[in-house]
């Protein structure tokens, strides 16, 4: 077993920048810079809307401003929020994140772009371990799959699975030698370590408002929801109307405390990336698109959830809102198969307990 390497890194914020002194020259493999050496990697805090053209003369600037060595040190640029990030370790792994989670990416998206704009998930890994060159660049390979895997998991929303934002950056750095490790998979000590680290790093950034979640697991938000019940309650409105939205927001925030109604909006979500993507058996994705008639899991996922919360009078509700949605014009009408029966079991559930409460039952 090879040893560590007895440094610690030092990290400070001076200014703008997030200065990572790593304590002593290593080699660096980076989605932005390529292969390169340095001691100092500065994770730079920029506005959302920032593009530059020549990034390596503003890059030579900043690190002049820093007081540090050009030819030593790499510059990253973050549009999170000035100061934040999240710093984890576990023996000689060091995995340092800033993580923001917009604009999400997927291979199915639309607006494509000419970089450099700044990143928004930016991932340094650093090793204190001796690699090979080979492993160095495994090592690169097991931080990007777990920054991606991460990701995937936060119901980020685009035209499919999200890897990730459109701006992100990985690094990785460790001393190489010749008797270094040969491997650094996830299935390794080491790659398991800097996995499971950058895991922890991406989804700790993830500090998104129940707004945020929900539009990104469900498709729509508070809002939305409570416009299209506005709607239907205007259909048949008992009693005076007044306060009508937020009554219906406190009830639906009130609900969104449950895990068990998350967990069937995650699942109507992952059923649709599913079925979106021709990979339930026995329907095409073309097929599943067209919200085929074979297809009932759906209603029998929206009917769950109605009964679990409003009982049979939910039922009823989500029917008539299923029934209403495209005449009204509602906005979860537009959502993908799964998807829109869970929305409109949640407006349906949550009109009916409203009619109970109005009518004194």
């Amino acid at each position: 077993m090879l040893g560590w390497l007895l440094v610690e890194a030092r990290v400070s914020l001076v200014g703008d920048s997030l200065v990572i002194d790593m304590g002593l020259q290593l080699h660096v493999a980076s989605s932005l810079h390529g292969l390169r050496r340095a001691r100092y990697i500065v994770f730079h805090y920029v506005d959302e809307d920032f593009t530059v053209d020549d990034v390596d003369s503003l890059s030579r600037r900043l690190l002049a401003g820093l007081g540090l060595p050009v030819g030593d040190s790499l510059v990253f640029f973050t549009a999170v929020e000035r100061g934040k990030h999240i710093g984890v370790r576990d023996g000689p792994v060091h995995v340092y994140a800033t993580v923001g989670l917009k604009p999400p990416v997927c291979i199915n998206y639309d607006s494509l772009y000419e970089p450099p704009l700044a990143g928004t998930i930016n991932v340094l890994a650093v090793a204190y371990e001796p690699l090979s060159e080979p492993a160095l660049i495994d090592l690169f390979r097991v931080v990007v799959e777990a920054k991606t895997l991460a990701a995937s998991m936060l119901g980020l929303r685009c035209k499919g699975r999200a890897a990730g934002t459109v701006t992100d950056a990985i690094a990785v750095a460790a001393p190489v030698r010749p008797r270094g490790h040969r491997w650094a998979g996830m299935a390794t000590r080491l790659g398991n370590r800097a996995a499971r680290l950058v895991w922890r790093a991406v989804v700790a950034g993830d500090e998104r408002s129940v707004e945020e979640r929900l539009r990104g697991f469900l498709g729509v938000g508070l809002r939305e929801l409570v416009e299209d019940a506005a709607k239907l309650y205007a259909e048949a409105p008992l009693g005076d109307p007044g306060g009508f939205e937020k009554i219906f927001a406190e009830k639906l925030a009130m609900v969104l405390r449950d895990p068990n109604v998350w967990s069937l909006i995650i699942a109507a979500r992952e059923l649709d990336l599913y079925g979106s993507s021709g990979l339930i058996p026995g329907v095409s994705e073309e097929e599943f698109n067209r919200d085929s008639g074979r297809i009932v899991a759906d209603e029998v996922m929206g009917s769950m959830l109605a009964l679990y919360l409003a009982g049979f009078k939910g039922l009823l509700a989500t029917y008539w809102v299923d029934r209403e949605k495209d005449r009204l014009g509602l906005h979860l009408s537009r959502l993908p198969v799964f998807e829109d029966d869970i929305a409109a079991a949640l407006v349906g559930s949550i009109l009916a307990r409203i009619y109970d409460e109005a009518s004194g039952q």
